[in-house]
C-alpha cells in the first residue's frame, strides 16, 4: 500500500511538471493518435494522462471527450506495466467488464494500451486504441509499433515542458 501511494504521488508530481493539464489540442499529439488508430485499422485512440482520480485526454480520435473519472479508465491498468496491455474480450475481463464504454456507446470489445512512461520511469499515462469489434491479438509487430509511438509520445511530452520552463525563464 505505501509503495502504491509513494507512486501515485510520483505520478501526479510528474504529470504536473509536464503542465499539460487543461492545455489545447495540438497537431503533433493528434498524429500520435492518428497513427495508432490507423496501425490498427480501428475507429478509435486515445492518448491520456492520468492524475489522482481523474484521466484527461490530450488527444483523441473517433471519440469526443476531455476528461474521465480514472476509475472508468481502461488505461489505469495500463499504467506500471512492463509490456504492453491487451484486452481482446472486455465484456469477460473482470477489471473492465462493468465500465460503461463497455456496456454502452461505443461499446468497446478490444483494447490495447501501453504506458506514456517519462524521466525516473513515471507512468504518466497511456497511449491506447479501442475498436468495437472484436478482434484477434495484435501481431508482435502492432505491438512494437504502439511501443514505439508511446515512447515517442512521452518524449514529446517531456520536450514540450522543457520548451514551456525554458520560455518561461526567458
Amino acid at each position: 500500500m505505501l509503495k502504491s501511494l509513494f507512486r501515485e504521488r510520483r505520478r501526479t508530481s510528474a504529470v504536473h511538471a509536464l503542465n499539460i493539464l487543461d492545455s489545447s489540442p495540438e497537431p503533433g499529439f493528434d498524429r500520435f493518435v492518428e497513427r495508432a488508430a490507423t496501425s490498427f485499422d480501428a475507429p478509435i485512440a486515445l492518448l491520456s494522462l492520468i492524475h489522482g482520480n481523474q484521466q484527461w485526454f490530450k488527444a483523441t480520435r473517433g471519440i469526443e471527450i476531455v476528461c474521465n473519472p480514472r476509475h472508468r479508465s481502461f488505461c489505469t491498468f495500463a499504467l506500471d506495466n512492463p509490456d504492453v496491455l491487451e484486452i481482446c474480450d472486455p465484456c469477460s475481463d473482470p477489471r473492465v467488464a462493468e465500465l460503461p464504454a463497455v456496456n454502452a456507446a461505443p461499446f468497446v470489445h478490444y483494447y490495447i494500451g501501453v504506458p506514456l512512461r517519462v524521466a525516473g520511469g513515471i507512468d504518466v499515462g497511456a497511449l491506447c486504441v479501442f475498436d468495437t469489434r472484436r478482434r484477434s491479438p495484435a501481431s508482435a509487430d502492432q505491438k512494437a509499433y504502439l511501443m514505439a509511438l508511446a515512447r515517442q509520445a512521452s518524449v514529446a511530452l517531456e520536450s514540450r515542458a522543457d520548451l514551456l520552463r525554458m520560455e518561461g525563464a526567458a
